[in-house]
């Protein structure tokens, strides 16, 4: 892990609260990786690397101080990465992904073949570059039509009922995999505080993941 400055270029309004950050710097890093941004509290904030018109980017939603900071204040930010397990599979695979993680999308468009959906409750503002559905019940049809289709392993990443729903759709059907987004304070494993139950123990987001087996997850 290193420690670094990022330098803001652009920033781009996705929906009613998430925005694109884009930066100047480039880094190596392996789609599903993250990094650890800190706000003005010296609070961490986690974020999904990707890129955004071929440069290095995160995807932010706003929810309260530190990440409107990080939108709308900021010109420099100090940051810690990449964090995290890489994902890197073989065979044709599809994204399930929220706005959060449209940045995330493009590092896996990248390196890997990959077919991506972007399911938003929001009307979207910028073209994502993805085919995008707006809407509980458009996502919910897009879904079932997405899991009829021949691929070999599905990736989901977005909020915790969004999940949940992918995996009743998708569970027993090929490989699915799960990016988590369980709260991180550190980034190395040693606040515990992003720990979840699996069906091997307890494993800590941060450090385990943040992809995970749909069938190694606990979904009571």
């Amino acid at each position: 892990m290193e420690r670094f400055c990022l330098t803001k270029r652009d920033v781009f309004r996705v929906n009613e609260d998430t925005w694109i950050v884009s930066f100047e710097e480039t880094i190596d890093f392996l789609p599903g990786q993250f990094l650890m941004v800190e706000t003005p509290k010296l609070v961490r904030k986690p974020f999904a690397l990707g890129y955004w018109g071929g440069h290095l980017a995160i995807s932010v939603q706003i929810k309260g101080v530190g990440t409107s900071w990080i939108v709308h204040e900021s010109k420099r930010l100090k940051a810690h990465g990449p964090l995290g397990n890489g994902f890197v599979k073989p065979g044709k695979g599809a994204l399930l992904i929220s706005p959060t993680c449209v940045t995330m999308a493009w590092a896996f468009k990248k390196f890997m073949d990959v077919d991506v959906i972007v399911g938003s409750r929001t009307p979207v503002l910028l073209d994502l570059g993805f085919e995008t559905v707006v809407g509980d019940e458009a996502f919910l049809e897009k879904l079932r039509e997405v899991s009829r289709k021949d691929y070999d392993w599905y990736l989901v990443a977005g909020s915790r009922s969004m999940e949940k729903v992918c995996w009743e759709e998708l569970k027993g059907k090929r490989e699915v995999y799960f990016s988590l987004e369980e709260y991180m304070a550190c980034g190395i494993g040693a606040c515990k505080s992003c720990a979840t139950l699996t069906n091997f123990g307890i494993k800590h987001v941060c450090t385990d993941g943040p992809v995970f087996r749909g069938e190694d997850l606990c979904w009571s």
